[in-house]
């Protein structure tokens, strides 16, 4: 592809619930994604794992979707997460996201019920390329993607899925990643997912990367990426271990749990998280206490 839709950082937008978490919050949801395009991220991730688009029902997805696409305004592109859920369910959502002005693409993980299955996956794939003229990602993740599949087979399958643009590929397997981007020539949309191996993944060749911890700092990613892209390699390796030691602090809590408190406390509350449990105060505390304990800016 010589025009790719994804560049640079973009945050996996948390999806902001009311304090009880039953309902979707316009208004915080557009006070985050302003926050977060005011510091300069280039481009959004709806409604995936750290959009908890599997915790929410069809109606719920589409009101974020239009709500992020509103207050976007077309700035930066915007990749929705239309799957983890029923494959009917999945066209849908594209369908309607073909109608939202802003949304750039969509993406999905393997069906919910059959992962590690390249085949079913394939399937599922069609089934949403097919639905609209949109972009269309393959959401990667390590613990779904069929283990018998290479790159060459895996891209050899995407031929047959309309409109396949690139890859979202949240899997510790750098090797792959990079096969996927030399076995295509170059031509997929190659973005990264694990926000602890970023740096590793921009020197395998991605294009952008997707991440959860870029909420709440993305200053240091988009440090990280400006860095990398000027040979400044030292500095890229700083960011990145910064940016590692929140992380690890974030694993022993909880991290959705643990990246909702922070946006709370800095004041762009999100409410709790749906699929996994809130922190307790023992988790709050002791988030508090490392993150301060840190000699930079988590920011």
């Amino acid at each position: 592809m010589s025009d790719k839709l994804a560049r640079g950082i973009l945050p996996a937008l948390c999806t902001a619930f009311t304090d009880d978490g039953k309902e979707i919050d316009a208004n915080r949801q557009r006070a985050l994604t302003r926050a977060l395009l005011d510091v300069g991220s280039q481009g959004f991730f709806v409604c995936g794992g750290t959009g908890e688009g599997k915790g929410m029902s069809v109606p719920e997805r589409m009101n974020v979707a239009e709500v992020v696409a509103d207050e976007v305004a077309g700035q930066v592109p915007i990749i929705l997460q239309v799957g983890a859920c029923p494959t009917e369910d999945a066209v849908e959502l594209a369908q309607h996201a073909a109608h939202i002005e802003g949304i750039d693409a969509v993406a999905s993980v393997a069906p919910i019920d059959k992962p590690n299955d390249l085949a079913a996956a394939v399937a599922h794939y069609r089934a949403i390329g097919q639905a609209t003229e949109l972009p269309f990602y393959v959401y990667w993740l390590q613990g779904e993607a069929d283990k018998a599949a290479t790159a060459d087979t895996f891209l050899d399958a995407m031929g047959s899925v309309p409109h396949f643009a690139g890859v979202k590929f949240t899997d510790t397997n750098m090797y792959l990643f990079g096969q996927l981007i030399d076995r295509s020539g170059g031509r997929i949309n190659a973005i990264s997912g694990p926000d602890e191996m970023a740096l590793p993944a921009m020197c395998m060749g991605a294009d952008a990367a997707i991440g959860t911890t870029y909420n709440i700092m993305p200053k240091i990613y988009l440090e990280m990426r400006r860095a990398f892209d000027a040979g400044e390699l030292d500095l890229a390796r700083t960011c990145q271990l910064h940016a590692n030691r929140v992380i690890r602090i974030l694993i022993e809590v909880g991290v959705l749990a643990g990246v909702k408190s922070m946006l709370g406390w800095r004041g762009t509350p999100v409410g709790p998280p749906r699929v996994v449990p809130p922190l307790d105060d023992a988790g709050e505390r002791r988030l508090r206490a490392e993150l301060d304990a840190l000699d930079f800016d988590v920011s």
